[in-house]
């Protein structure tokens, strides 16, 4: 395997590494994005991924429900997050401490999150969930600056201003539809997954992120079995082909590809132009839903969408600016 990564000195802060992982390694040289072909690849195709998402939800919630489609789907990514572990990382967690902020995290990072991200889309559309989804940037720099690991400046407070207005105005705009709970739900899934990120990021300092993506989706089954065991034991047997293909998509693909090769990408250019490509994944999720789906896109919905991407884009440069004059103070998976 071709290496990766320059070796570490031993008084590095980040996490600790053992076995050699290669995509995993830590302080890879960055390549100048324009001589890294393969870099932008892999980012357009953890778009693609991502933006394949809800559409491919939508398709297994035609047999399944949505507590026995999330217990499906994170038991599933939990067991080929243990295989990529055993062969790339074989990293320990140290204390029983670490293990208990582990649990903490799978509530917001994978219980909360798939409960609230799949029955949103029983509810919304699935362009209309994944625009939301593209307000993370600036949802996760709220929940930051509240939790004062960031400092707040005059263009962060903008940026989260701008997508908040446009979150709460597509969440509106569902009104004329019957979406507004829907809509609401994606938004609290976001607001889920944004406290996980920036509570992760002590754990992320000391464990290498596959480590902590591995626990929390562990503690995120176990979490996930009172809801979901019962409706998945009934709901399974009568599950159609396209129902399983839509699941095993939804496992291998947006979940355990689209993190390895987000992570793969964040190691290699800055954690700026990988926030960036996030403004791709409504576009290719309407382009995906209208035919397969037959959604329509409502034109309400376009001044909200142009808030939203403002208002990250805002925040994106706020980040840019930061980052530019120090070192940020704690990592942060993709």
């Amino acid at each position: 395997m071709e290496r990766e990564c320059r070796r570490v000195p031993s008084d590095h802060s980040g996490p600790r590494q053992r076995g050699g992982a290669g995509a995993f390694c830590l302080n890879p040289e960055k390549q100048p994005v324009l001589r890294s072909p393969k870099v932008l690849l892999a980012l357009l195709l953890v778009q693609v991924l991502f933006a394949t998402l809800p559409v491919a939800v939508k398709v297994a919630l035609r047999d399944l429900s949505s507590p026995a489609l999330a217990l499906l789907r994170v038991t599933g990514a939990a067991a080929l997050f243990f295989v990529l572990h055993r062969l790339i990382v074989r990293e320990r967690v140290h204390s029983l401490r670490d293990y208990g902020l582990l649990a903490v995290y799978s509530l917001f990072g994978v219980i909360a999150n798939q409960l609230l991200y799949i029955t949103a889309l029983t509810l919304t559309t699935a362009t209309a969930a994944q625009t939301l989804v593209a307000a993370g940037p600036a949802m996760t720099l709220l929940v930051a600056i509240v939790l004062r690991k960031e400092i707040a400046t005059r263009a962060k407070w903008l940026g989260i201003a701008l997508a908040g207005s446009g979150a709460l105005m597509l969440v509106g705009a569902g009104v004329h539809e019957g979406s507004v709970a829907g809509n609401l739900l994606a938004l609290c899934n976001v607001a889920s997954y944004s406290i996980y990120l920036v509570i992760s990021r002590g754990l992320l300092k000391r464990y290498n992120a596959l480590t902590v993506i591995t626990w929390v989706f562990a503690f995120g089954v176990v979490g996930m079995l009172p809801w979901g065991l019962l409706p998945a034991i009934r709901e399974t047997g009568g599950v159609a082909p396209a129902t399983w293909a839509a699941l095993a998509y939804i496992v291998v693909g947006p979940t355990v590809a689209a993190y390895y090769l987000n992570l793969w990408a964040s190691r290699r250019v800055e954690a700026s132009l990988v926030s960036t490509f996030v403004y791709l994944q409504p576009v290719m999720t309407a382009m995906l839903a209208v035919p397969l789906l037959h959604e329509r896109i409502s034109w309400t919905m376009l001044p909200a969408v142009a808030l939203i991407f403002a208002g990250v884009g805002v925040a994106i440069r706020a980040g840019r600016a930061r980052n530019a004059m120090a070192p940020s103070p704690a990592g942060q998976e993709g």
